[in-house]
């Protein structure tokens, strides 16, 4: 939320974090900046020119020179809407500039409210998008000179970036991935793992981008880019040879979609270092991603176990607890050879036929595992990959659209 500055406040003061922070130079600066700040809402920090500030403000107060508002406010804050020129808005910022992966999303809007410009931070911050809802709500036009916005090519650095994939690649590589799509060169997508819905619903791909029903298909492409969303480290289990040494001559990025549920059973008061390297060596002899992981899953009973509990703040992913009926219901009947393995020694114990392989299906809504239960005198794992309802089926006919 905003906070109000009296109007007595000498200088310029600011909260430590914002995510949007809005400033204003001038009367119609405030203004418009009023607006903005009405329309963004929460998160937002709208700083005035003492000058023009109103009884009803809720805003920070400061005293020109605007530099060390400016500055200090770009080190804090996600995204930075600036009421000025563009011009002397880069003379203020350029001493701050850090680096793309960094620095926040940073919008100019002039005088007279007429263009929103995405100044800095465009792509990977997101002052393209800024742009836009500025523009919007003061009826402006954006403008916007990202490359791949104005081409409508695939921006290989953005893509899956609204479900959290992890770009893995060395920025050369990403660089030059990125120039193939700009410049039209061919660029194939071969996806095994995450959420489909990664380029508009109704949109047709660029013409220069193919999605490739599998991994040899698109090796055997005349692709100049090769774009691979999966959760493995290589195509062969367990193998040495990664995916880039398996598509020589190719630029080669890897997205990383949250997309594996991870199992845990285990006995009181395992350490966590414990439960760490059974989960590394489970995935190094899979071939799987750890950055892929999407949540731990596991009994009810075990919801305070201190090392899951740990393993799950390392890996930054939440933890899904189930009681003994759910667990108990993913086992087959009798006779099955479909579904988790019964196990006697917990059911004897706990009333539970298992947990590692239930949990793990119940938490990624799968049906098959992907590593059934790989165990330690300690502890159990067994990993699932998620299911992401709802966009099969338009994965299913853009493929379908790209290879006609």
């Amino acid at each position: 939320m905003w906070r109000r500055a009296p109007a007595s406040t000498a200088g310029s003061e600011h909260q430590a974090m914002t995510d949007t922070a809005i400033v204003a130079i001038s009367r119609n600066g405030a203004e418009l900046a009023r607006r903005v700040a009405t329309e963004l809402g929460g998160g937002s920090t709208l700083y005035l020119d003492r000058r023009f500030l109103v009884e009803e403000d809720n805003a920070v107060a400061f005293d020109l020179p605007a530099r060390p508002l400016v500055q200090s406010v770009f080190q804090e804050c996600r995204r930075l809407v600036l009421f000025m020129p563009v011009g002397a808005a880069v003379r203020l910022l350029a001493p701050c500039l850090d680096h793309k992966h960094r620095d926040p999303a940073v919008v100019c809007v002039d005088d007279a409210g007429r263009f929103a410009v995405s100044l800095l931070s465009g792509h990977l911050g997101g002052a393209d998008k800024l742009a836009q809802e500025v523009a919007s709500i003061l009826d402006a036009s954006p403008v916007v000179t990202s490359a791949s916005h104005v081409t409508g090519r695939l921006a290989v650095d953005l893509l899956g970036q609204e479900f959290g994939w992890q770009v893995e690649a060395d920025p050369q590589t990403v660089t030059r991935a990125s120039a193939a799509s700009i410049n039209g060169e061919p660029v194939g997508i071969y996806q095994e793992a995450g959420e489909t819905g990664w380029w508009p619903s109704g949109q047709p791909l660029p013409d220069n981008v193919k999605v490739y029903p599998s991994f040899q298909a698109l090796a055997e492409s005349a692709c100049a880019a090769a774009l691979i969303i999966t959760d493995r480290t290589a195509q062969d289990a367990p193998s040495e040879k990664t995916y880039s040494d398996a598509l020589p001559g190719k630029f080669v990025v890897l997205y990383r979609p949250r997309s594996l549920a991870v199992g845990l059973g285990c006995r009181r008061g395992v350490p966590m270092e414990h439960l760490e390297h059974l989960i590394d060596t489970t995935f190094r002899d899979n071939n799987l991603a750890k950055a892929s992981i999407n949540c731990i899953a596991t009994a009810e009973l075990k919801r305070d176990e201190e090392g899951i509990g740990q393993m799950a703040d390392k890996l930054q992913v939440p933890v899904h607890c189930y009681g003994e009926s759910d667990l108990n219901s993913m086992f087959p009947p009798e006779g099955s050879e479909l579904g988790p393995t019964p196990s006697p020694e917990p059911h004897r114990l706990l009333g539970i036929w298992g947990v590692c392989e239930p949990a793990a299906l119940l938490a990624s809504s799968a049906t098959e595992l992907l590593v059934t239960k790989t165990k330690t005198d300690r502890a159990t794992v067994a990993v699932a990959r998620m299911v992401f309802r709802g966009d099969q089926t338009e994965l299913a006919t853009e493929t379908q659209r790209s290879q006609s």
